[in-house]
């Protein structure tokens, strides 16, 4: 009899288990719509799902560990099975890794950063190319250096500039005397002679260098006054009448000599001294092909005339310094020419 009543408590505990797991496992929407009930999602397991109860907090979800594990499931006889599990959790893409393990340790180094290769030597192509790119740059602004060498002075003006262009159209002032002037040496002249200080040194030099080269020269003339010039100027036109003395001397105030930089030079022996036929001498030829090598030009050479408004005076040596002189006398020879002034063949009425 008791063994009958165990069966019996079995079975009925059999029967109410696979009640209850049938219930679980239903779907909520099933049993409200076989209620009649208004339907409510919820998850058998999360209570804060259930209707009206939002107090309970939501479950948690299941760790990896969990998921991974089999489930038991009540079948249809009342037995039980093991079971995977439904829902394999999400694997996340794992994030490259910086580092790189080396075999034998433990712990990982950083990888090293990839060595950057040197630049290849150019080709000739790409040397063509930047050569080209050189070539369409703008040239650089002129330097000071650069700006030294341009021919033709900033100064032409000036009294006391050592580039002032006095010509028939260029006086100056009347009463303009160098402050610098120094003698000569007794041993270049005759008499007492004066020039400014860079002209007197630099025409030491030339009778230094002509002398040699076998060539004796002397000075004739040097630095006037605006009155002796007067005087000069005034004699001649009593000699020689205006129209000469024109060609031939300059009126006061139009007149190198007045700078301090000009002088006249000739051979001791003096037989053409102020003469055109000096520039055939040896002193002359010799004075015509190095003089600008130490600053002084062949003021007013042949066929020049119409320019300078003198003739032909080979004896008549202008200072410029060597850079100006160079360049008169490698260009046309004469000065107005060279530094793009007007021509002066006459005194302006």
């Amino acid at each position: 009899m008791k063994s009958r009543t165990t069966k019996v408590t079995l079975a009925a505990s059999a029967v109410t288990l696979l009640c209850v797991g049938a219930s679980l496992s239903a779907s909520p929407q099933v049993i409200a719509e076989t209620l009649g009930r208004d339907v409510h999602a919820f998850a058998p397991m999360d209570p804060s799902t259930y209707p009206n109860n939002t107090e309970q907090p939501p479950a948690k979800a299941m760790d990896a560990a969990t998921a991974s594990r089999q489930h038991s499931t009540m079948t249809k006889n009342g037995s039980w099975s093991a079971s995977p599990a439904e829902t394999e959790p999400t694997q996340r893409p794992e994030a490259p890794s910086s580092t790189v393990e080396i075999a034998g340790s433990g712990d990982p180094e950083p990888s090293e950063e990839p060595s950057v290769e040197p630049d290849p030597q150019p080709t000739a192509e790409a040397s063509r190319i930047e050569s080209k790119l050189s070539e369409s740059q703008p040239s650089p602004e002129p330097t000071k250096a650069q700006d030294a060498e341009e021919p033709i002075p900033e100064d032409l003006e000036s009294p006391d500039s050592m580039t002032v262009i006095v010509n028939k159209l260029r006086p100056l002032p009347e009463d303009f005397a160098p402050d610098d002037l120094v003698e000569l040496p007794d041993q270049m002249g005759t008499d007492t002679y004066e020039l400014r200080e860079p002209a007197a040194e630099a025409a030491k030099e030339l009778f230094a260098a002509a002398r040699e080269d076998g060539i004796e020269l002397t000075v004739v003339s040097a630095y006037r006054s605006y009155a002796y010039q007067q005087e000069l100027y005034d004699n001649y036109i009593a000699e020689h009448g205006s129209e000469v003395t024109n060609e031939m001397s300059a009126m006061p105030g139009h007149s190198e000599h007045q700078t301090g930089l000009a002088l006249d030079v000739d051979s001791p022996d003096g037989q053409h001294t102020l003469q055109q036929s000096f520039g055939d001498t040896e002193a002359g030829q010799w004075l015509a092909e190095h003089a600008h090598e130490y600053g002084f030009v062949i003021r007013y050479p042949q066929d020049a005339q119409e320019i300078t408004g003198f003739s032909y005076e080979p004896w008549h040596l202008r200072y410029f310094g060597e850079q100006y002189a160079k360049h008169i006398a490698e260009g046309s020879g004469v000065a107005e020419t060279e530094f793009g002034l007007p021509p002066a063949p006459d005194y302006a009425s």
